[in-house]
């Protein structure tokens, strides 16, 4: 079972300022998850912080060890400013049965929130002092339907800023006067609303709406939130075109059906290509009473999750996607291009299968060598790259 760590954060900005200073990087790929949260207590905006957090991107991508990008981001810290920092690495080739190697190093920073199973884990941190800093490590291993949070200094007093001299040793278990909120606090309401078996969205929704609640107004700080689930990974195949060669027919059928996950067909001849070779038939699903409009009819084949046609189903789904950050923001429609970006959407890994075939009157060219489908494949990758999804394509 491959595991993925499912995430969302937001950030809220001080009163009076347009923009969160508080830098947030994430990346995920099929080798490695990491989440990187820089905090600007003093509210200087994204100058100071941006620099550090693109500093440990760059140098977490390159494979160079936890400690030593902490070590180098502190020496980059301006005459060692007070800058809370967490780094959240995880490895998935660290894999033990169904288990994920993590790694996590904070700067002045609160603690990391986890739970399993409805109940609070209490990571075995190691903590010591560097360059007047409390440094905070932790090798552990994360699991399906594990739970986590990071949250900048903001989120921990809604109130206003309090001197670095003062909190070095005593922020995260303090924070007793209107409006703040202490970390146990914070992690007794986690594990209870990650009992409900919550995703990263509503996890990150309810940290959100609950800091509104106690700030009593607009944010005095910069507050960002991470929230983070840990669960089996979704993927998707798509197979739109038939092979530039009939003798590859059956071998892209037998990819697209090799493969985990949900199965799709995009395109009228592919679909009757598959059909034939799996000795099923192809149903036409029956006419909505507002028609098909502007998205042709889907089809039903056994095997396969959903048939669509090809570009114009394509090139809409396309359209939705680029307009909308998460699942429930697409239109409440059953159509082909709606139900092909929500399948995208939802999935983590997306595999394309690419016939290069050419229809005469469907070619990009003026001399027939370049499909239009692929061109409309390849704006449909670029607008899911953007959601931050691991794509792969294979043509034939």
């Amino acid at each position: 079972m491959r595991l993925w760590i499912e995430s969302a954060y937001q950030s809220l900005t001080r009163t009076g300022e347009e923009t969160c200073g508080d830098a947030v990087r994430t990346l995920q790929t099929e080798e490695q998850f990491f989440a990187v949260l820089v905090s600007s207590p003093q509210g200087d905006g994204k100058a100071k912080t941006m620099p550090v957090a693109d500093k440990a991107v760059a140098l977490l991508e390159q494979g160079t060890p936890l400690e030593k990008v902490a070590e180098a981001l502190l020496a980059a810290l301006p005459g060692g400013e007070y800058m809370p920092f967490a780094i959240l690495w995880v490895k998935t080739s660290e894999v033990s049965e169904d288990f994920l190697g993590a790694h996590l190093i904070e700067c002045d920073a609160p603690p990391l929130f986890m739970t399993r199973a409805g109940r609070l884990v209490l990571l075995p941190v190691v903590e010591e002092e560097s360059q007047e800093h409390l440094i905070r490590r932790c090798d552990f291993t994360v699991q399906d339907g594990d739970h986590m949070a990071m949250v900048s200094e903001g989120y921990i007093h809604p109130g206003p800023f309090r001197s670095p001299f003062n909190v070095k040793r005593s922020t995260w278990s303090g924070g007793s006067g209107r409006g703040s909120w202490r970390w146990q606090d914070v992690a007794v309401s986690i594990r209870r609303w990650t009992e409900t078996g919550c995703d990263a969205e509503q996890l990150l929704g309810a940290l959100i709406r609950t800091y509104h609640r106690l700030a009593r107004g607009e944010p005095q700080q910069d507050v960002t939130v991470i929230a983070m689930h840990v669960r089996p990974m979704r993927s998707a195949t798509v197979w739109s075109g038939p092979p530039a060669h009939p003798a590859l027919d059956r071998v892209a059928l037998e990819k697209l059906m090799a493969e985990p996950g949900m199965r799709l067909i995009c395109g009228d001849t592919t679909a009757e290509i598959a059909a034939r070779l799996l000795g099923a038939e192809l149903e036409l699903e029956p006419r909505p009473e507002d028609g098909w409009a502007e998205v042709p009819p889907i089809a039903h084949l056994e095997g396969v999750d959903l048939v669509t046609e090809g570009l114009v189903t394509l090139g809409k789904a396309r359209e939705q996607l680029a307009g909308v950050k998460r699942v429930g923001e697409l239109p409440r429609k059953t159509d082909g291009a709606t139900r092909l970006a929500q399948i995208l959407l939802t999935a983590d890994r997306i595999h394309f299968i690419v016939g290069l075939a050419v229809n005469p009157q469907q070619a990009a060219d003026a001399a027939g060598t370049i499909p239009l489908r692929r061109i409309a494949i390849d704006n449909l990758v670029r607008a899911l790259k953007v959601h931050g999804k691991v794509i792969s394509v294979e043509y034939f």
